[in-house]
């Protein structure tokens, strides 16, 4: 009978496992650009039980930057003295780059993304480099999104508009994602990009 209980209580542990593993994980963020950088990101997880929001503006201003100059001279005699990064250094750091891609490209496959939208009002005072301007950006996005494509699932076409302003020397943007990933998946991608950082010297 205990060997009955034993048993009714592993099953029903390695179910709850699959279902936390099999979770979503979703993710919205936006980011406006207009006249300041903001960025509101929501993550929903585990069937909802789990929901955070987080808002970062670049008009809240850190009261360390007010002492910025004050340690400037202090800050640039420790970084003369300790010199420039050694070539070891930075051998270390793209041997951990490589392999935390590596780590993120198996990822990819399994990101779905909902939505994916891109607007932007820009313009560089002039018509002539506003038209070039927009041109550049059009053809830097939809390459950036045709190499995307490819890596992850795509369930709907993304949006890019692109108004030019071209008497006035702007630039507003709203950028807007919705990503679903399964739980399972974000844990597996943390462990690889953990033992890539421990690994990160070798």
């Amino acid at each position: 009978m205990e060997l009955a209980w034993i048993g009714i209580a592993c099953g029903f542990g390695l179910a709850l496992c699959a279902l936390l593993l099999a979770a979503p994980v979703r993710l919205e963020v936006e980011y406006r650009r207009s006249g300041a950088d903001q960025i509101h990101a929501r993550v929903r997880a585990l069937y909802g039980l789990v929901r955070v929001h987080w808002h970062w503006s670049s008009d809240e201003q850190d009261p360390r930057r007010k002492r910025a100059g004050q340690g400037e001279g202090l800050a640039r005699s420790e970084s003369d003295e300790r010199g420039r990064p050694s070539l070891a250094s930075l051998r270390t750091w793209r041997t951990f780059g490589r392999r935390a891609l590596s780590a993120l490209d198996r990822m990819a496959p399994h990101v779905h993304v909902h939505e994916l939208r891109f607007e932007a009002r820009m313009g560089a005072g002039e018509s002539v480099r506003t038209g070039m301007l927009v041109g550049t950006a059009y053809a830097a996005l939809y390459t950036l999104l045709g190499w995307l494509s490819h890596r992850v699932r795509m369930h709907r076409v993304p949006t890019v508009s692109i108004a030019p302003a071209f008497q006035d020397a702007l630039l507003i943007i709203y950028a807007r994602s919705i990503v679903r990933i399964r739980t399972g998946y974000v844990i597996a991608a943390g462990i690889r990009l953990l033992t890539a950082w421990k690994r990160r010297a070798s």
